[in-house]
């Protein structure tokens, strides 16, 4: 396995140019104070290049979220290395993910399910063109997205808002089955992010921001695997952030409840040693390794289903039967196990190149 280089980023931000609070260099200013290394603004229907660049010790990329204006609340796509803004298909889901991938670009699931709390205001944004074929991959937790899943009522909606990680759970058990059903079928490969708005709230008499660009890059993020050390020039960084994307080499980290830096999830075999996003026909027995940063319960899962799990920081297993491994880490808080990274899976090749034994 090559050396790799881990950073850390959000994919999901909205900033002035459409529905969200801050302006691009504003919010690559608490990205950096959160500590991240990339971001990716997805504003609504918007591209701006122009705002692509270092911004201290934080690149930024631009992409898109696109959606039909006509109907806004269904099939959001997040778009990425396109070279264009991508808003004129945003009618037709299938054309849209068909032509990001003519143009060699990168395409995302949007929060593809969500479930809004009676007390959250805001509708349910799920993606309904399953039929689409294409797309790189989805957005397997969405922060915002399943934060106001859990405001059913004013009590619990106001202790969610100054209590966020009593609520965070983890991503939606429709769409790991979802992910494991497609895995099924071929690759895809999952993002986490804020969604970032960083919009204030209002109800009767109170206000209060939710949250700020600063507490949500604290949150849910995208660590990728980088196959190159920065060079301080936008478009050749910005090629190692989307390759690693591109092929995988990712996983998905809730950083509040501790940094998730450092975690692992590997295969060795007799051709030597593979990381997330790849696949590849074994020799010989095939040992799994999962490593976490910190003591948690780890679980390796093969085709949708627990087949070693255990808790502390690392877990170990033997399998070489076809198919999707993936990994997912759970971390104690508040009395119960919570979701804290999930990572894009090691595939295994049969004798015709098949996934599924």
């Amino acid at each position: 396995m090559a050396d790799f280089l881990e950073r850390v980023g959000n994919v999901h931000v909205h900033s002035t140019l459409s529905d969200g609070s801050g302006t691009p260099e504003e919010i690559a200013q608490a990205a950096g104070e959160a500590g991240l290394d990339f971001l990716i603004l997805t504003d609504h229907n918007a591209y701006a290049p122009e705002k692509e660049g270092w911004y201290g010790r934080v690149l930024l990329l631009v992409g898109e979220e696109i959606h039909d204006p006509a109907n806004p609340h269904r099939n959001h796509l997040l778009v990425f290395r396109a070279g264009r803004d991508m808003s004129a298909y945003g009618a037709d889901p299938l054309a849209l993910c068909g032509a990001v991938a003519a143009r060699g670009g990168l395409s995302f699931l949007a929060h593809p399910f969500e479930r809004s709390g009676a007390f959250a205001g805001e509708p349910e944004i799920n993606w309904e063109a399953w039929e689409a074929q294409g797309y790189t991959g989805l957005e397997l937790w969405n922060y915002m997205s399943e934060f106001k899943a859990h405001l059913a009522t004013p009590g619990r909606t106001l202790l969610a808002a100054f209590w966020p990680k009593a609520f965070i759970q983890g991503p939606f058990a429709e769409t790991l089955a979802q992910w494991d059903a497609l895995l099924a079928e071929r690759p895809v490969y999952a993002v986490g992010g804020a969604d970032a708005h960083a919009l204030v709230y209002r109800r009767g008499p109170f206000a209060k921001r939710l949250f700020s660009y600063r507490h949500l890059f604290g949150a849910v993020n995208t660590h990728i695997l980088a196959s190159a050390p920065w060079q301080g020039d936008v478009a050749r960084d910005a090629a190692t952030v989307y390759d690693a994307l591109e092929h995988g080499r990712a996983f998905v980290g809730y950083d509040a409840l501790g940094a998730t830096r450092g975690f692992r999830f590997e295969a060795a075999d007799g051709q030597g040693v593979h990381t997330m996003g790849e696949a590849f026909r074994p020799q010989g027995a095939v040992r799994w390794q999962v490593w976490a940063p910190r003591r948690a319960l780890l679980r390796l899962i093969h085709n949708g289903r627990v087949i070693a799990q255990g808790v502390g920081r690392s877990l170990a297993g033997e399998s070489a039967e076809p198919g999707a491994y993936r990994a997912e880490v759970y971390r104690r808080y508040a009395g119960q196990w919570r979701g804290w990274i999930f990572a894009n899976p090691i595939i295994l090749q049969g004798e015709r190149g098949e996934r599924d034994g």
